[in-house]
């Protein structure tokens, strides 16, 4: 079972990860073999929530950690070059659980620490690599290849809904219900069906419902309107153009 620590009361981001995030971290360690997981650093208040922060939003109420890995005692390292068995492997089981803000490089935060999480927000669903200087045209080719590797894995393997802990709830998603999801007019199978929604149909997510978040309200037109309920297991985020922009990683502490 993998362990997975805080960072020390002194680090500007010193609060706690999302439990969803631990759980991620946890299942990508057991996969490769990872034991420890030591997060250098972690959660932060939002904008406006207290001056305790620094760089960009990833980390904003623990959505996103920098974090060094072990097994057997001995922290993992990696360089520009290669990512190193363990590295790369743990940056692609991540990636197929749903990590989608990963970066890593010697010049960034070392050669033994990585950072790992979701997206800017709660609605951003851009699959983003990044390394020195925090951009993603600076991202090392094996940590590109391993993080494509996990996300082309996610939809057989680990499918992502939008429905955890109401994380990344907003967006736009694809039905990946191969004989169709069925558009109700309510949040449960008991109320009737008006339509179904063919594999491959894209919609707008625009909340869970709070009495049963298997389920969540839908906009078929992205004109803010509402069309109905579909249940979120069938549903696919579908990632925002991306891949050139800045990470705005790492803070002013040196850490991502």
């Amino acid at each position: 079972m993998s362990i997975v620590t805080g960072p020390p009361a002194s680090a500007i981001r010193n609060q706690p990860i999302t439990q969803e995030l631990r759980d991620l971290l946890d299942a990508a360690a057991l996969a490769v073999g990872v034991d420890a997981i030591f997060v250098v650093s972690g959660g932060q208040p939002a904008i406006g929530e207290g001056t305790r922060r620094t760089g960009s939003t990833r980390h904003d109420h623990g959505r996103a950690a920098d974090i060094k890995l072990f097994v057997g005692g001995v922290v993992q390292t990696f360089t520009d070059a290669s990512g190193g068995p363990v590295v790369a492997d743990f940056v692609t089981a991540a990636a197929a659980r749903g990590a989608i803000g990963i970066g890593a490089g010697v010049t960034y935060m070392g050669n033994d620490t990585i950072h790992v999480g979701f997206g800017t927000s709660v609605s951003d669903h851009t699959k983003l690599t990044w390394g020195a200087g925090g951009r993603s045209a600076n991202a090392p080719q094996w940590l590109r290849r391993a993080a494509q590797a996990g996300w082309a894995a996610a939809p057989a393997g680990h499918p992502v809904a939008p429905v955890v802990g109401g994380v990344r709830a907003m967006g736009r998603y694809e039905v990946i219900a191969r004989g169709g999801l069925n558009l109700r007019g309510g949040p449960g199978t008991g109320f009737p069906s008006t339509r179904t929604l063919p594999q491959g149909t894209t919609l707008h997510v625009v909340a869970v419902d709070p009495t049963q978040p298997a389920w969540v309200r839908v906009d078929l037109e992205g004109d803010g309107l509402l069309d109905g309920y579909v249940f979120s297991a069938y549903l696919a985020p579908i990632a925002a153009p991306g891949g050139s922009e800045a990470a705005e990683e790492p803070g002013d502490d040196g850490i991502g």
